[in-house]
C-alpha cells in the first residue's frame, strides 16, 4: 500500500513537471515547422503513427497517466507508443490551463473552507460558507466578526467583567467602524472605568457620526452620567439637550433640576458659567424652577416666585414639580393653591397623587390617605404604578405602600407586569421590607442578578460600594426609570469641595 502511494505520488509530481516540459518542446518543435528531431517520440523508430515508442513516458510508474499531458500516447502489447507521426505531433496547452484553473479552484475552495473552519470552530464567528469563498462577501466577514464580538463584550460587561467587555468592544469597533452599538457600548464602559475625558469624547463622536441615532446616544450618555454619579456635567448636558431637543425640553429639565440639587454650593458657579447662555433660552417655567434650585442651593428664599401659579399651557411635570417643592419647603398652604389652580389641566391621577404628597407634608394622615385611596381606585397601568412607586419614594408612607401592594395583588394581569424591581425598592424606602418582599421572587434580574440583603436604603452614601447605597441599586438592579430618578433626588448633596476642584 505504501509503495502504491510513493509511487502514485511521484508520477503525480512529473506529472505537473511533464504539461509544462514537454509542451513548452513540442510548441517549440511545430513553430521550427517540425523540423528535425521531434521531442517527445523515439528516433531509432519508424516515424509512424502507433509504431513510435513515446520517450516522454520513460521512468514512469504508470505511464498511462501521461495521458492527461498528452493524448496522443496510445497503449500497445509492446509498450506505450504515440498515435501520430512526427508531423502531427502538437502541444495540448488547453489541458495545462484547465488543470492549473481545476488546483487553483480546487486549492481556493480547499483554503475557503480552512477559512470558514477557522472561524466557525475556533473564532466561534457565525460566518456562512459563501461569505468566506465569495470576494464579494467578504466585507460581510468582518460585520459578522463585530457582531460576535458584541455579543461576548455584553455577557462579560453583565457578568462585570469590565476590562474583558471593553477588549471586546474595542475589537469589534476595529473590525467594524460602524457598528454603532459596540461604540456606544464601549464609550459607556469607559465612563464606568473612570476614562471620562475619552468617554465623553466618544458618546460627542457618535452623535455626530451617527445623526439618525443622535436620540438613542443622548438618552444613553444620559444614563451613563446618571448611573457613575457625574452629576455636574449631567446638568450641563441635560441644559444642552433640553435647548436642543424642545419637544421633550420637560424631560431634559427634570435631569437638569436633579441635577442641580445635588451639586455644593462652589460647583454652581461652574454650571452658571458652563449655561449661561443656555438658561435664557428656555421656557419660563423651567427658568423658574432652575433659578429657584439654585437660589436654594445658596441659600436664597424663592418661595414668593414659585408659590405663583401660571396661566396659559404648561407641561404637567412643571405643575406637579412645583407642588411637591413647595410641599418639600414645608409651605404646604401654597402647595395646596398651586394644586388647586392647576387641578384640571395635570388629570385626576396626577391631582389625587399630590394631594397625598400636600396632605402628608402637612401631617394631615386622614386627607393622605384619602387622596392615596383615591389614586388607588382610578384604573392602574404598569406606568402608573412605576409613577407612584417614584412618589413613595420621594415621600415615604408604609401605611399607603402596603394599600398599594394590596391592590396590585387583587389583579393577577396588573401584578405580572408590575415594576417588581421598582416596588421591593419602594417597599424599603418606605419602611415595609416585610412587604417589599413578595416582589423579589416575581422580578426577574439579569443573569441570575440577585437582590442585596438589606432591610433599608442608605440615602447618606454615594459609594458604589455600599450595599445600600442607593449608586449601588441603580447599577446592579433593572430598575425602572421614575425609581431610578426619585431615588437619586433622596440622595445628600455632596460635600463642599475646595473652590479650585474641576467641574466634572
Amino acid at each position: 500500500m505504501l509503495r502504491r502511494i510513493s509511487r502514485w505520488l511521484a508520477d503525480g509530481a512529473r506529472l505537473v513537471g511533464a504539461a509544462f516540459y514537454w509542451n513548452t518542446r513540442k510548441t517549440a518543435y511545430v513553430l521550427r515547422g517540425r523540423r528535425g528531431r521531434c521531442p517527445c517520440q523515439n528516433e531509432s523508430d519508424l516515424g509512424r503513427g502507433k509504431m513510435v515508442a513515446c520517450d516522454a513516458v520513460l521512468g514512469w510508474h504508470e505511464p498511462e497517466r501521461f495521458r492527461r499531458v498528452c493524448p496522443l500516447l496510445f497503449g500497445t502489447d509492446e509498450g506505450w507508443v504515440c498515435s501520430v507521426p512526427a508531423a502531427q505531433v502538437r502541444p495540448f496547452w488547453g489541458r495545462v490551463v484547465a488543470g492549473v484553473l481545476a488546483f487553483l479552484i480546487v486549492g481556493y475552495l480547499a483554503a475557503a473552507l480552512a477559512g470558514f473552519a477557522a472561524l466557525r470552530v475556533v473564532g466561534h464567528v457565525p460566518v456562512r460558507f459563501v461569505q468566506v469563498a465569495w470576494p464579494g462577501k467578504w466585507a460581510e466577514i468582518r460585520r459578522v466578526q463585530s457582531e460576535e464580538l458584541l455579543e461576548r463584550a455584553v455577557r462579560a460587561f453583565l457578568d462585570g467583567r469590565l476590562a474583558e467587555s471593553q477588549l471586546a468592544l474595542s475589537t469589534a469597533v476595529e473590525r467594524d467602524a460602524n457598528n454603532y452599538t459596540a461604540s456606544l457600548l464601549l464609550a459607556q464602559i469607559g465612563m464606568f472605568q473612570g476614562s471620562f475625558f475619552a468617554a465623553d469624547a466618544g458618546f460627542e463622536q457618535l452623535r455626530r457620526r451617527v445623526p439618525h441615532e443622535a436620540a438613542r446616544t443622548a438618552i444613553a450618555y444620559h444614563d451613563t452620567l446618571l448611573g457613575v454619579d457625574r452629576m455636574p456635567r449631567l446638568a450641563v448636558f441635560s441644559l444642552e439637550m433640553a435647548v436642543e431637543d424642545k419637544a421633550q425640553e420637560a424631560i431634559w429639565v427634570r435631569s437638569a433640576l436633579l441635577a442641580v440639587r445635588a451639586l455644593p454650593p462652589v460647583e454652581l458657579g461652574d454650571f452658571l458659567q458652563a449655561t449661561r447662555t443656555l438658561l435664557p433660552r428656555l421656557s419660563e417655567p423651567a427658568q423658574t424652577l432652575l433659578q429657584g434650585e439654585i437660589g436654594l442651593r445658596h441659600g436664597a428664599r424663592v418661595l414668593q416666585r414659585w408659590a405663583q401659579p401660571r396661566g396659559g399651557p404648561l407641561h404637567p411635570f412643571y405643575a406637579t414639580y412645583q407642588v411637591e417643592r413647595l410641599a418639600d419647603l414645608g409651605a404646604t398652604r401654597e402647595a395646596q393653591t398651586v394644586l388647586d389652580f392647576y387641578a384640571a389641566r395635570i388629570g385626576p391621577h396626577e391631582r389625587s397623587l399630590m394631594q397625598f404628597v400636600v396632605a402628608q407634608a402637612e401631617g394631615d394622615v386622614a386627607v393622605a390617605q384619602g387622596a392615596f385611596a383615591d389614586v388607588l381606585r382610578q384604573p392602574l397601568t404598569a406606568q402608573r404604578i412605576d409613577r407612584v412607586a417614584g412618589v413613595l419614594i420621594r415621600h415615604p408612607n408604609a401605611t399607603a405602600y402596603r394599600a398599594l401592594v394590596s391592590r396590585i395583588a387583587r389583579d393577577p394581569a396588573l401584578e405580572a407586569s408590575a415594576p417588581a424591581s421598582g416596588l421591593w425598592v419602594c417597599g424599603l424606602v418606605c419602611g415595609a421590607p416585610d412587604a417589599a418582599a413578595r416582589w423579589q421572587t416575581r422580578g426577574r434580574q439579569p443573569l441570575g442578578v440577585r437582590y442585596p440583603p438589606i432591610k433599608a436604603v442608605d440615602f447618606s452614601s454615594r459609594s458604589m460600594l455600599a450595599t445600600a447605597s442607593p449608586v449601588r441599586l441603580v447599577n446592579t438592579l433593572s430598575l425602572p426609570r421614575e425609581v431610578i430618578l426619585s431615588l437619586y433626588s433622596r440622595l445628600e448633596p455632596r460635600e463642599q469641595k475646595p473652590a479650585s476642584a474641576p467641574a466634572s
